[in-house]
This record gives C-alpha cells, structure tokens and sequence, in this order.
C-alpha cells in the first residue's frame, strides 16, 4: 500500500495551507495572551512582558529549527561515489560544509544533553515559569502562564524555523551550485576545441554516471559535436539526471544538427528523442529554454513523412514524432549505448 505524500512546499514556497496553518498556530498563542492580559490586574504589563517572552523563545526555537533544518549535500555524483569526495554535481568545485557540520555537532549535542536531562524537566518548567511570572504581571497562575507560553512559542519558532530553513535555504543553496556549475559549462563549451578530447575519453567521462561529469561531456559535444558519440546525446536526453542535464542534453543535440556528416538516421533519432521528451511538460516545461532548444531541434530536422521502407509511418503525435508499440520513441538505429549509462533516473528529476 502506498504512502500519501504530503505537499508542504511549490515553486520553492511553502503551499497556502502551510502558511494558514502557521498563522493559525501564531494567531491562537497571541490571542490566548491577549486574553490573558485584559484578566490580570496589570494588563498592559502582562501583555508587553507577554510579547517580549513569546518573541524571545520563538526566535530560540527559530534558531534550533535552523540549526536541524539544514540541508545536507547529497548529489547524485556522491551517491555514485560515496568513497570519493571529488564526486560532487558540480565535478569542477567542491561547496563548502561547514555550516552542515556544525549544524550536525551541534544537533546531536542538544539531542544528547536533552536525553540526559529529560528527567529533570518538570522541576524545571517549574523553576522557569516562577522566574518569568514578574514578566507577565505577576498574581495567581502567571508561572504557570509563563511556562506555558514559553514551551508554546518555542515549539512554533522550531517548526517555522524548520520549516523555511529546508524550503528557502536548499532552494537557494541549490540556485548558487546551479549557477557554478552554469559558469564551469560555458567555461568548456568556450575551450572545447582547444581541450583536444578524444571521443573516447569523452565517453568515458560520460559513462561514469556522476551528473557532474555527464554535464560536462556533454558541453565538449556542444563546443565540438562528434557523430560518433550522438547516441550519448540521445541517451542524455531519454535518461536525464536532471534538468540541467536535459538542457545540456538539447544544446547538444542542437550543435550536432550542424555537422553535415550526421546521416539522416542519426538525424531522425535525434529527432525522436527530443519530439518524445518535449511530450512531458514537466520535464520541459513551456517558456522554458529546454522548450525553446528543443523546439528549435524539432524545426531543423522535419518529422518524416514515410518509414525507411516507404510505408507509412506509425501513429504519430502533434509534433510529428513516431512512437513505438509501448509508448516510447520509435528511434533508427544508433550505436548501442552502454549499459552503465542507462541507470536510473537520480533524484534531480522532476
């Protein structure tokens, strides 16, 4: 039986119903303490010493969910290569992660120091609300008031500092190794000619299965197309590590239109992959770039009009491209791709 999976975030931001139900949560601890102040004797005392206590513990516990929330760096090139520690997504830099480490020490620090102390923790809720009863005016039940706004608004700041830290901060530590490795692409696109790669050791490169490595065989086939290694592109395009991949995938199948040795099955299969692929709009979504690439693919090389044999082609979608008795692309023939290459898709893809 499956699992349910449970949304809390689209586009990188949390979904509407996170959002109302953490104001919903922030709405009822304020409203309980205004509530608190119109009964006690010192209201306004009560309610501004109230305030101060609950912002404080909120950030307290903010900065635990932080510190928990963290992202870890897990590429599909460590996967690959859990023993070398160059085997990032990037393949040219290494991130820094310190901040990860720290947050790691330091969570199993509190985790274990709470274990250990976990007896004493009535005594000690005890001990903090008869310390902050003064804040919150005073009289009958402030410590226990103060306690419990105290526990309330450091649970709140621990789930919302969590929360944003796993939705905002990996979306953008994630967006900053996008942009590197972006740069280190174009950086071997421009020097591909002047690296003097042979196809071999291009395929080689590829065959490794670490995302990172794929990307950058894949830019010296954009800075210098070699048919003999058309069926990596194709490979590139079908399986893709990622959306990155997938675009650099396409760039690629763009510059090997432009060599005029490429025969008209090599031509037709590029054509088939692409034409399948630009089918799953989330894997190419409209207005993107891989759309545009891959449009522009489509357009330099027409769908066929026949088979090989001069019989009609099978049943084709809105783009033209032939598909197969099973649903796939119905490609020509190209050199067999390695078995190595044709892994599972890795996480990246959406």
């Amino acid at each position: 039986m499956g699992v349910a999976r449970v949304e809390l975030e689209r586009g990188g931001q949390p979904v509407p119903a996170v959002r109302i139900g953490l104001a919903g949560v922030v709405g009822a601890g304020l409203i309980g303490l205004v509530l608190y102040a119109l009964a006690s004797e010192h209201g306004v005392r009560a309610l501004g010493g109230g305030l101060v206590v609950a912002a404080t513990f909120a950030v307290g516990g903010g900065l635990l969910g932080f510190l928990f929330g963290i992202p870890k760096l897990l590429t599909s090139g460590a996967a690959a290569h859990p023993d070398d520690q160059s085997a990032t997504s990037t393949a040219s830099y290494a991130p820094n992660t310190n901040l990860e480490q720290v947050s790691d020490w330091l969570t199993k620090i509190l985790l274990g120091a709470g274990l250990t102390q976990i007896g004493t923790l009535p005594r000690r809720l005890r001990d903090l609300g008869e310390a902050l009863a003064p804040a919150v005016g005073g009289g009958p039940g402030a410590a226990g008031f103060a306690a419990a706004l105290s526990v309330y608004f450091t649970v709140l700041g621990f789930l919302a500092g969590w929360l944003l830290t796993r939705l905002l901060l990996a979306r953008a530590l994630s967006a900053a190794d996008r942009q590197t490795l972006a740069d280190s692409v174009n950086q071997t696109v421009l020097a591909a000619e002047s690296l003097n790669f042979t196809p071999r050791q291009v395929r080689d490169l590829f065959e490794t299965g670490v995302e990172g490595l794929r990307v950058q065989a894949l830019a010296l086939l954009q800075g210098k197309p070699d048919p003999e290694n058309l069926d990596l592109v194709v490979s590139a395009v079908d399986r893709h590590l990622s959306p990155f991949e997938l675009l650099q995938a396409l760039l690629a199948a763009k510059a090997m239109l432009g060599r005029s040795e490429l025969t008209a099955e090599q031509r037709a299969a590029l054509r088939a992959a692409v034409a399948y692929k630009v089918r799953n709009t989330r894997n190419v979504p409209p207005y993107s770039r891989r759309r545009a690439v891959a449009e522009e693919v489509l357009r330099r090389v027409p769908a066929p009009a026949a088979g090989d044999d001069g019989s009609p082609s099978g049943p084709s979608g809105p783009d033209g491209a032939d598909r197969g008795a099973a649903g796939g692309p119905q490609t020509a023939k190209v050199p067999a791709i390695p078995a190595q290459v044709q892994a599972p898709e890795g996480p990246g893809v959406p």
